[in-house]
């Protein structure tokens, strides 16, 4: 069977970014256990991946994921049919509405279906992805109510908790942030200031895909000589990434405005 990933999982860098979407308190140590079988069942093309939460940016979790299981350098596609078929930004994975379609684009990587989107041609995408030649690891992302489906007794769904939740961790949650943003940009620590770090648990901290995407920013931001540089790097537009600096009154260096 053609499978997307090679079944071993780097237990602990997962384990460590687990901790960070789920909680570090003791209380959560089932949930992390629980979500790295799922992980693995999920690569090996032996169950889906179930992500259940409150918030708006599943998918960018789930992208997380893939990432770091699959690999960036594999195909990321997202079914649903609520938005447009797009192709991947920097802000915006792939998109087909019909499932069919996105089954194509995601071989040999990851297709993740909004359970409020799925497809007109859903009963399709199911035959097509049931067939074991298919070398897709399929994600899937609804709502916490959804949890006690008995559908859903195993493997365990990853549940999200929301960013509200989860406030007394923010200022640790940003900072691994940052840390990824570091690696990713060969930057310093010096690129990222506590003045930067206070700056995002206040005002850019709505969301995960927000926290990453504007950690990401600011350290690129620090760590070129240019806007153009910085926007190169992080792959946007020059012109989108001053107006981004304009609107949150940040100078080119990534400092807040007074």
């Amino acid at each position: 069977m053609s499978q997307p990933g090679n079944g071993h999982l780097n237990e602990d860098m997962l384990r460590g970014f687990l901790a960070r979407i789920l909680g570090w308190s003791d209380e959560c140590r089932a949930a992390i256990e629980h979500a790295l079988c799922s992980l693995q069942l999920s690569i090996t093309l032996r169950a889906a991946l179930v992500l259940l939460g409150d918030t708006p940016d599943l998918v960018s979790i789930a992208q997380a994921l893939h990432r770091r299981t699959l690999g960036a350098e594999r195909p990321f596609v997202v079914c649903d049919r609520r938005r447009f078929d797009m192709r991947d930004s920097a802000r915006l994975s792939l998109n087909h509405k019909s499932g069919v379609a996105a089954i194509e684009a995601a071989r040999g990587g990851s297709l993740c279906v909004a359970r409020a989107g799925l497809p007109r041609d859903f009963s399709s995408m199911v035959t097509i992805v049931r067939d074991p030649a298919t070398s897709v690891q399929l994600i899937v992302c609804g709502e916490m109510g959804h949890a006690d489906d008995p559908y859903l007794v195993k493997p365990v769904p990853i549940q999200v908790p929301p960013l509200t939740a989860r406030v007394g961790e923010l200022t640790r949650i940003v900072d691994e942030y940052a840390q990824d943003a570091i690696a990713t940009l060969d930057a310093f620590e010096r690129d990222f200031t506590d003045a930067d770090r206070g700056w995002v648990v206040a005002h850019a901290a709505s969301t995960w895909a927000e926290l990453e995407r504007v950690t990401m920013r600011i350290v690129a931001l620090r760590n070129s000589g240019t806007i153009v540089e910085a926007a190169e790097r992080l792959g946007m537009k020059p012109a989108a990434l001053r107006g981004w600096i304009r609107k949150r009154k940040l100078t080119r260096r990534g400092e807040v405005r007074s």
